[in-house]
């Protein structure tokens, strides 16, 4: 798995698009089920679902638009001290995001599986001399997780699933060390491996009804790397940093043999981020700080599917994200701020073995204003006052495979796996 990005596609840097299949329908459903055997990075019980031994692979490539406009006292003031008077120019960048999943059957009661993701991930990069690069210069975070994964059946209507993560973190951001055009970097550099879990349940009321709730945890990464303050020698390093946990809630609803709805609402404990020192591991003093205090994310959408003939099915979804990323803690790194989803997609199943899925997405992002005053925790004595716009567009590809011997489904039956 992996994962390279202007800026993450979920809230701060959050990367959404782990499915093809639920990113078509704004994510709705995905809790219960409706992204097929990828589900299991929401919810852990939904590899019930899908009898058999099977396999699923992920990729997304989206394109996002970003610039920061400072206003004319920041340029002014900038300039007339001998610093980059420049703006960021377009800090958007090509991501390409990578995930894969497995699951085989034990018995009628029993599933085992793994999901291989990129659960958190960005990249900003303005130019590299600009009127904020004593802020930002460039910004690198990339993550990396395997989550095995198991599911039990308890009876016919209640399926619980677990797994345990291991999830790498590997981080890198710079700023110039002045105002001035050429000036050095500082540089933090480090990585981790932490540890955290994933729970969830499935419940089926009725038939062609589903209702899923998934809980990840936080993981906790002890970073541990390189703080270069300016062309000296580099200082050993470390830094705490806890992502968070993000409780999901899917409902899937059979209206007829060809119409199915869709919703989801999530939340997300951004919250837990919040200042976080860099200590140097020699003297044990902090040399520098990473700047968070974010608030609680939510992600709600609606979405549904339409069976248009035998093999094939459309759907669509929007849905609304409140950023985790305030006015008073936004910085140039990461300009995040609320977005819409506007999301198509579809489904073919090529054989009784092979599916294939797409995904499009079209995010609407609200203005970011960047206030870096004396009340901001960035606040390094250069006043940054500047307006973000960004925008992205996410196009995702899935391939799925069952490997034993499947009888042909029908769309009735309306969980079995490669029913379209």
């Amino acid at each position: 798995m992996m994962e390279g990005s202007r800026g993450a596609a979920a809230g701060a840097f959050g990367a959404r698009e782990q499915n093809a299949r639920s990113q078509g329908a704004a994510y709705a459903g995905v809790a219960a089920g409706s992204g097929g055997l990828g589900s299991i990075f929401w919810n852990p019980a939904s590899i019930a679902l899908f009898p058999g031994l099977q396999s699923e692979s992920d990729i997304s490539l989206s394109g996002t638009q970003a610039r920061l406009s400072p206003d004319l006292y920041t340029l002014s003031s900038i300039n007339g001290v001998g610093g980059s008077p420049w703006p960021s120019g377009d800090m958007g960048m090509w991501r390409y995001t990578a995930s894969s999943y497995a699951s085989f059957q034990l018995s009628n009661s029993w599933w085992v599986g793994a999901a291989l993701n990129a659960p958190y991930g960005f990249v900003s990069k303005p130019r590299q001399d600009w009127v904020g690069q004593t802020y930002a210069r460039s910004s690198h975070l990339m993550s990396a997780a395997i989550t095995p994964t198991l599911g039990y059946r308890v009876n016919d209507w209640l399926t619980l699933g677990g797994g345990v993560t291991a999830q790498y973190l590997d981080l890198t951001f710079k700023r110039a060390v002045s105002v001035a055009p050429g000036a050095p970097s500082a540089i933090f550099q480090g990585d981790d491996l932490g540890l955290g879990f994933s729970l969830g349940a499935t419940m089926q009321p009725r038939p062609g009804t589903m209702v899923g709730i998934g809980y990840r945890s936080p993981v906790h990464h002890e970073i541990s790397g390189e703080w270069s303050p300016n062309l000296g020698i580099p200082m050993r390093a470390k830094a705490g940093l806890t992502l968070p946990e993000m409780v999901t809630v899917g409902v899937s609803q059979q209206l007829n043999p060809r119409w199915t709805i869709l919703a989801t609402g999530e939340w997300t404990n951004w919250s837990r981020l919040e200042r976080s020192a860099v200590f140097n591991r020699v003297t044990g003093l902090p040399t520098s700080s990473l700047s968070f205090g974010y608030r609680d994310g939510t992600f709600l959408s609606l979405g549904a599917e339409y069976l248009w003939q035998e093999g094939v099915a459309m759907r669509a979804g929007v849905g609304f994200e409140s950023s985790p990323v305030t006015n008073e803690v936004r910085s140039p790194r990461l300009a995040d701020s609320d977005k819409v989803w506007a999301s198509i997609g579809a489904s073919y199943q090529a054989t009784d073995r092979l599916g294939l899925d797409i995904g499009y997405s079209r995010q609407f992002m609200r203005q970011a204003p960047v206030r870096i005053t004396g009340a901001h925790p960035d606040f390094n004595g250069s006043p940054f006052v500047a307006d973000g716009k960004a925008s992205a567009d996410i196009i995702s590809f899935a391939w799925r495979y069952r490997w034993d011997a499947p009888a042909r489904p029908t769309f009735v039956d309306r969980y079995a796996p490669a029913t379209y």
